[in-house]
């Protein structure tokens, strides 16, 4: 496929984008051998040899400055990996909060405020006023409208009987 002058048309903006990035994405010769050189091991190095569970030491043992990384090695068993794992992250270098988080702090128990009065404590003082100045002058009423009640009940009464007579 030719290039896009070759074509007859005038590159435009994505077209160049594009060839730049499919561009970027191949690798430089010179590059390329330099990852394939350090991708095939020398010849005249020894495989390591690999670490089992029995060459690995007590978990009881093991402390902040231990060497953990041995744990990491194919040839230890899971179980014992997860062990050495949470006894490293159980040390003290790692359970240091940041103090950034908002809910470190216990915040069920508080200073009071002492003398300060907000905002907020006068509305709800000023309500409690005017309910109780309410249900006082409710009161008279509902007594009143009782006693009214109660003599219509005692006049009606005393009709019904004058009546029968």
């Amino acid at each position: 496929m030719g290039d896009a002058k070759d074509l007859g048309y005038e590159e435009g903006f994505l077209d160049r984008w594009s060839r730049r990035k499919q561009a970027d994405r191949l690798p430089e010769p010179a590059a390329t051998e330099a990852m394939e050189q350090q991708a095939v091991p020398a010849v005249d190095e020894d495989p390591a040899q690999e670490l089992t569970d029995a060459d690995m030491p007590p978990i009881d043992s093991l402390d902040g400055d231990s060497d953990f990384s041995v744990f990491m090695s194919p040839g230890v068993s899971e179980e014992l990996r997860t062990e050495a794992l949470q006894k490293l992250f159980h040390q003290p270098e790692f359970n240091v909060t940041d103090g950034l988080n908002d809910y470190d702090e216990d915040y069920t128990s508080f200073a009071g405020l002492g003398t300060l009065v907000t905002r907020e404590m006068k509305r709800m003082l000023k309500r409690e006023l005017e309910r109780e100045l309410e249900a006082e002058d409710a009161a008279p009423e509902t007594e009143a409208s009782a006693e009214t009640d109660f003599i219509e009940d005692m006049n009606e009464d005393n009709q019904d009987e004058s009546c029968e007579t």
